[in-house]
Formats: C-alpha cells, structure tokens, sequence
C-alpha cells in the first residue's frame, strides 16, 4: 500500500558500480544484482524490491532491464520496482508481466509494479522517460514521477522556487499519465537537493537541503492528494565511515518523520548515488529498523504507567525483577544487529556487519519464494521472442 500514512523504504537504485569494504571499486554484475534481491527480500522492512539495484556490465545494455526483471520474478515475491530501459525493453516487460499474472485487466485491477520515471530539469521529460511513463499508464502500472534537480545547478538556488518548479515537472507526466488512462495510478515526487559548487559543481544528495524539499515536497503531495516519494539512506561519503553513518541516519529519519510514502535508495547507496554496497545495505538495514523504532508511539494505559509496581518498589528498590520487567523485557528494542553495545574488539563494526549478511542469505536461502514455474517459463519465452537474451 502507497499512500496514506504508509511508508515504504526501498532499495538502492540507479548505481553503476560496486563499493568493496576495502575501498575498492568494481563494474557491477548480474550475480551482484542478484545478490541484492536476496538481501532485500530477506529484510522484513521492506515491501518492494528490484529496480536498478546495481547495473550489470555483463549483460548487453539493451537487454539489462529484461534481465534485471526477470531476475526480481524468480528471486523474489515482493512488489516489484522496475528498472526503466528504453522503450521495446519495456513494451516486453509489460507484455511478459501480463503472461506472468494473468492478462492485461488483471494487472489494471491489481497492480503488481511500479516505475520510477525521473523528470529532466529544468521542466523537461525526456523521449526514453515519456515512452515508459506511457506505456505505463496503458497497461494501469502505478509511476513515480520525480525531479532531482540541483540548487543553483538543474533549478533555482532558491529552495522555494526549485520546489516550484520540480512541482510542475511532476505535475505535467502525472497529467499525460492521466490523459492517456485516467486513473492511472501515480506518486508525486521530490528528490531535489543542493549542488556542491566549491571546486566542480557535484550532486550533494545528501546535504540537508534536500531532507528540507523533501518535507515540503510531501506537503505539496498531500496538498494535490497524492502519494509522496523522497530518498533515504543516501550518502556522499565514498566509502564507509562516520559520514557515510551520520548521512544515512539524516536523511532516512527525516523522511520517515515528514511521513513520505516511498523512500527511494534506502539501503545500499554511496558515493552520491554512483555505487552500491552490500556492506552499506546491511548498515541501512540497521538504520531503518532503529528509525522505525524510534518513532513509535508510545504507549499509555493503566497496565503500562504501572503505577502499582512502581509504589511497591519505592525508593531503593530494583526493577530487576519486578513482574512487569521478566513479562515484558523482549519488549525493548534487541542488541542492534548491526555493532555492539559492549564491544571491545576493534574489529567488532565490520565483523557484525559480515555476520548480518551470512544470516540474511542464510534466512533466504531457507525460506526462498515459491515461483509458477510454469508462469516464469511463459516470461522468459515472452523475453526471448524479440530475440534477447536472458542469461539467468
């Protein structure tokens, strides 16, 4: 469910290369893909996976989308977020997704994906985005029309007037959108953020700007009574260290507090969005759940305020072993999984972080998602008939 008070978290998307833990960088591959679909899915806080986790460079690039989806359908049951390739790639993704769940009405009744289509600022869709975003709405699957544009850069230094104009970039593909099938479902995105202009202008997806447009972006969606979407977990930093921590955590909280319904690139992200790393998206992980945690409501009644117990322990007792203690004590949040609370190995940060991900593959490993056969089949048949080439 999109909208409302729901909020979804979903992956890193868009990358072209893969972060090591040592620093190093590497072209992304399909088995690095996935990878990525196996960690996802293995993480509860997530309802959505696929998308362009990573950009596999071993498949040719005008088969990469078909492969990327094909590959969500047999690794995951998930919502899908579709990579969005050129225009036949997707014309064959919603011809093969009709065989795979039923028939075009089926799909128009009871959508199963979703689609990021990226605005091109200032006030532009460009001619691969459009053919998606129509195609799309002929076929009834929800899009996400969204602006990145820079401060000073790809919009105006002023905040206020970027929203402005990000608004009406939006606005306009949600309007086609309608045009060509109405009702179509749509979000109403906001993934501006500052430029960094001391020394080459550079994409600080990160800088607190951003958080600031995307909480007003969210207000501009409820005002036009739309789902919203912004980003989460993003960082500048190019490896893992404080920064890339203190980013993520900003930029994740502040969406989840602004109450945006689809948090884009929430788990993997480095590098301003020009790699992904698995370390990284196990680290996120760890960020959503504590953020999560942290904004839950408290909550208040007679069994809670335990104001009996707490009389009877008086003013030197111990809550130890207090009955409400030993009933309710799982009740705190765990031993985060992600580092330690009494740690005195130097290594111990990357050594849970190592552990995390061996228990997720693990847990996906046992309890894989049960696929038609037979519905696959008719996909990958659908797929190959133009003559590409699934190499899964």
């Amino acid at each position: 469910m999109i909208g409302g008070d729901h909020v979804n978290p979903a992956p890193t998307y868009g990358c072209a290369f893969i972060d090591e833990a040592d620093g190093t960088r590497r072209s992304g591959t399909m088995e690095d893909y996935i990878k990525c679909l196996k960690l996802v899915h293995a993480e509860d806080s997530y309802t959505l996976n696929g998308g362009i986790m990573i950009q596999p460079s071993d498949v040719p690039e005008d088969n990469a989308a078909l492969n990327m989806f094909y590959a969500t359908l047999q690794y995951s049951d998930k919502a899908i977020l579709l990579p969005t390739g050129m225009k036949e790639e997707m014309e064959l993704i919603l011809e093969a997704a009709c065989g795979f769940f039923g028939g075009k009405e089926a799909m128009i009744e009871k959508p199963r994906m979703i689609a990021l289509i990226n605005t091109v600022s200032p006030l532009a869709l460009d001619e691969r985005m459009l053919d998606c975003l129509m195609l799309l709405a002929g076929y009834g699957q929800p899009a996400i029309l969204c602006p990145a544009a820079m401060l000073g850069a790809t919009g105006s230094l002023s905040m206020a007037g970027t929203l402005a104009s990000g608004a009406a970039e939006s606005l306009a593909g949600i309007v086609l959108a309608q045009m060509i099938r109405p009702g179509t479902p749509v979000v109403f995105g906001v993934q501006s953020t500052a430029a960094d202009m001391r020394g080459g202008i550079a994409f600080a997806c990160a800088a607190p700007e951003g958080t600031l447009m995307q909480g007003f972006g969210n207000d501009l969606a409820k005002f036009y009574g739309l789902p919203s979407r912004g980003g989460g977990c993003q960082t500048d930093a190019p490896v893992i260290n404080c920064q890339a921590g203190y980013e993520s955590m900003l930029t994740f909280s502040s969406a989840y507090r602004h109450g945006i319904n689809l948090i884009l690139e929430s788990g993997g992200v480095m590098d301003s969005v020009n790699a992904t790393s698995f370390e990284k998206m196990v680290i996120d992980f760890e960020i959503i759940r504590q953020v999560k945690a942290s904004f839950t409501p408290i909550e208040v009644n007679e069994e809670t305020l335990d104001l009996e117990e707490i009389k009877e322990i008086g003013h030197d007792g111990s809550f130890i072993t207090a009955d409400y203690t030993l009933e309710n004590f799982s009740d705190l949040y765990a031993p985060p999984r992600i580092g330690s609370r009494n740690a005195s190995d130097p290594a111990y940060f990357m050594d849970s972080v190592d552990k995390e991900m061996e228990r997720l593959l693990e847990v996906y490993d046992e309890h894989k998602p049960e696929t038609d056969t037979a519905a696959l089949d008719r996909v990958r048949s659908i797929l190959e008939s133009s003559g590409a080439h699934i190499s899964l």
